[in-house]
Formats: structure tokens, sequence, C-alpha cells
């Protein structure tokens, strides 16, 4: 938070509009994705001769990625590409059959976002093996093909080559790579590439690269979900006990001695940046899915205690959480606290001056690299 308030007299002193050409260049979005994406250190997970889909993959922060072992093996491995089903179903056009003594295979791809992976296989037979740099996953697959857990493994964005070694006769459909998403990095109504580059879709997007909607001006009362009110309760249950904290509808929803499950569908009156507060309680940290993307986790005390959560965009109709609670943690109530977020806001918080002027050269330069300059990692 002191980074973000120290960054704003920085904007608004550096991004006074400069001298624009009498007929300055026309930006399109695309622009900017290219600029960002390159200007801020994230293009390690491009390919040669990358496309729209290549920059907005990064920016969209999305972090699963499936291999199909039959697309990307090597052509000197010892290993034949089969696209029967004896062996149980199989995704894309094949699967990877080893032969009659132990095999590797490697697997080479192109990952766009660095990150701590859980990886999954679809294996055939016990003692597979999977090799990333110095670091070594091991499972077991059955008779038929089926999905196993490996482990998780820390990664960098770019090319990079996963050895395989199938024991004799084992199988390999696909190797999967998924991680917690990364905040979406795009204007309001996402992006076009085609679409003429306005000042507006500067801010929302420098908002969103340094993680600032949560300073945008509060927009009225919250909307108030209570726990108890939940359609969607797996193994947890609705409680009216009050010693570790006074619940604020009479009620919460509480696991028993395993783990549950809490999902709240609710309403949205408008689009718009909501901070996300929640009061629960737990001995360990309480995760949450949001819209079925956003991972959020909370540490929470072994009593009821209201945390924020971040602030996030929502768009109507409807939004989702779903809570994943430890034995014995519970959650009381949800709060969406609206904030004010036109474009105008946007630009105001980060100090780019209102209007339709056209935007030049100089003035992005002096954007992108003053963002450049406070660093966002990605």
């Amino acid at each position: 938070m002191r980074r973000s308030l120290f960054l704003l007299p920085l904007l608004l002193f550096s991004l006074v509009p400069g001298i624009d050409a009498a007929e300055p260049p026309s930006y399109t979005q695309r622009d900017w994705m290219v600029s960002l994406v390159n200007g801020l250190g994230w293009s390690f997970g491009l390919p040669d001769e990358p496309e729209d889909a290549d920059y907005l993959r990064i920016l969209e922060g999305g972090r699963v990625l499936r291999i199909e072992a039959e697309e990307v093996v090597g052509r000197d491995d010892m290993v034949s590409v089969k696209d029967h089903a004896i062996f149980g179903p199989f995704s894309g056009s094949g699967w990877l059959s080893g032969i009659a003594t132990p095999t590797t295979a490697h697997l080479r791809f192109l990952l766009p976002l660095s990150g701590r992976y859980r990886v999954t296989a679809a294996l055939r037979l016990p003692g597979h093996r999977v090799t990333v740099g110095e670091a070594t996953l091991e499972g077991d697959g059955a008779e038929q093909f089926r999905e196993v857990s490996l482990g998780e493994l820390d990664l960098t964005a770019g090319e990079l080559t996963l050895v395989a070694g199938l024991p004799a006769n084992g199988g390999i459909d696909f190797v999967e790579l998924s991680a917690v998403a990364l905040p979406a990095v795009e204007p309001l109504g996402g992006w076009v590439p085609e679409a003429p580059l306005s000042r507006s879709d500067l801010a929302v997007t420098a908002a969103r690269v340094l993680g600032l909607e949560s300073l945008l001006p509060a927009a009225g009362k919250p909307l108030v979900l209570e726990a108890e009110s939940s359609r969607s309760l797996d193994g947890a249950e609705v409680t009216r006990v009050r010693h570790l904290g006074e619940p604020s509808g009479g009620a919460w929803v509480r696991a028993g001695n395993r783990p549950a499950r809490l999902g709240l569908d609710f309403n949205l009156p408008k689009a718009g940046v909501y901070t996300l507060r929640v009061r629960a309680e737990g001995d360990a940290p309480l995760t949450l899915l949001l819209n079925d993307r956003d991972h959020l986790t909370g540490d929470f005390p072994p009593y009821l205690k209201t945390l924020g959560l971040g602030a996030h965009y929502l768009t109507p109709p409807r939004a989702r959480l779903l809570f994943e609670l430890s034995p014995r943690a519970g959650v009381d109530r949800v709060e969406l606290l609206p904030h004010r977020s036109s474009p105008e806001e946007y630009r105001r918080l980060v100090g780019l001056p209102s209007g339709d002027a056209p935007l030049s050269g100089e003035e992005l330069d002096r954007f992108l690299a003053l963002l450049a300059a406070i660093g966002a990692p990605r």
C-alpha cells in the first residue's frame, strides 16, 4: 500500500501530455498489449513469432497448460504414438507408448507464465518419472490410463523440456500444469486489439498492473451475504454457537471434523470494483475461489474476525464464492464494498488527464517507462 500511495504524485507529475504533432499517430489496444508485455519484462513466455492470442494469454493471467505428449515428443525418442483406446479413453490425437524396456521421452513446450505449478499426468502402469531441470517427480499409473497427481514444481516462463521416464510398456497421454491465476490486466470490457487506444485504457491497465484498484473512492453501502443463507453446504452445517464470537445474523456456517465446502451465489447490482471482506475463523488458512478463477487465501484466527481479501472487478449478473473449509473452520458473513469504477475515476487515480485528446508517442513512452521503473513481476 505504501508503494501505491507514493506512486500517485509521481504519475501526476510525470504524465502531463506532451506536445502532439500536427497529425499524431493512431494507436490501438494491440500496440499497448505488445508494449506492456515487452516493456514490463513479461515476454519470456512468448513464441518467436507471437500473435494476439500469445500476448492475451500472458495479460489475462491464466496458468493452466495441458501438454499433449504425442504433439511435442522428440523425434529421436524411443517411443511410439498410438491412437487406440484399448487402455481407456485419451485426450488429443493419441498417446505415447513406451517399449519393452524403460525409456525416456523429451516433451518440449513453451510456458507463458512463471510460477509454482501442480503437475498431473495421465499415465499407464507404475514407475513413471518426470524431470524438469534438477527436479524430479514420480507417479504410478494403472493397467488402464488414469490421471495422477505428481506434485509441484517451480517453473520459469519460456521454452522448457520435460523429460518423462516411462517404465517398460508404459504410456503417457498428457501432462497438465496448473497454478493459481494471476490478476488479469485488461481494459474495462476486455481487450479488443483493433480498437483505438484511449487514456482510459492506459489508466485501467496501469491500475491493475500496480494493484491500485482498492484506492478507488468508495461508492455506497456494502452488499452483505450471510453464510447461513447458502444453498450449497457440502459437509458444513449452520450453527448458532457464540463462544467464538457473536454471529452477525444470529447464525453462521461451520465445518465438522472433516474438510467441507461452502458456496455463496449472489446477484451484482452493477459492474465495478468491489473490496471483498470476510468474517470467518479457523486454525488453518481459509481458501476460496471467486468466480471459478481467482484463488484467495486468508489467515483467520480461531475466533470470528473480519479480514479484507483484496479488490476485484466484478460484472453482473451473477457471481460466486466457493470456500474450502478445514475441519472446524467456519464463515459468518461476506461483505462486498463497492468503489466508484468509471473510466474517469481510473484516470484520476493514476494522474491521467480527462478528455479524448489523441495520445502521443512521447506520452506512451513516459507512461510505460514509469510502470517498468516501479516494477510489476508476472
